[in-house]
């Protein structure tokens, strides 16, 4: 069974940014999105490196390191590598950017918000 975690006063997640927690060790953005309050692990499935000066895209956070998108509810990857420091790469040269990695999706947390609180379920 999930273990429930208190984030804090769900005003402090403004809808359209990203803000960081960290819960038991591990560091995840959550956002207010038209689906609700979500929240992902605060590291790129690409390289280790944190989503959170990311730009929130509706329901899609964007990596700032290398353009990878992914679904701030699911964590489902939804396009891979995009380019560099915001500037978007041809498709040949995505490829050798992705360092031979395949897609890949980053975890997803269930936000629950109750009496004005979020919680995080671990």
């Amino acid at each position: 069974m999930a273990q429930r975690y208190l984030l804090g006063s769900a005003d402090e997640v403004k809808a359209g940014q990203l803000k960081t927690f960290q819960v038991n060790g591990t560091s995840i953005v959550v956002a207010r999105t038209d689906q609700g309050y979500c929240a992902v692990e605060n590291r790129c499935s690409h390289l280790p490196l944190p989503l959170a000066s990311g730009k929130l895209e509706g329901n899609v956070i964007v990596c700032p390191w290398h353009g990878s998108r992914y679904d701030m509810c699911t964590g489902e990857n939804l396009d891979w590598v995009r380019g560099v420091a915001g500037l978007t790469l041809p498709n040949w040269s995505r490829r050798i950017l992705a360092l031979g990695k395949q897609p890949q999706s980053i975890r997803a947390y269930q936000v629950v918000e109750e009496d004005g609180k979020l919680y995080v379920e671990f």
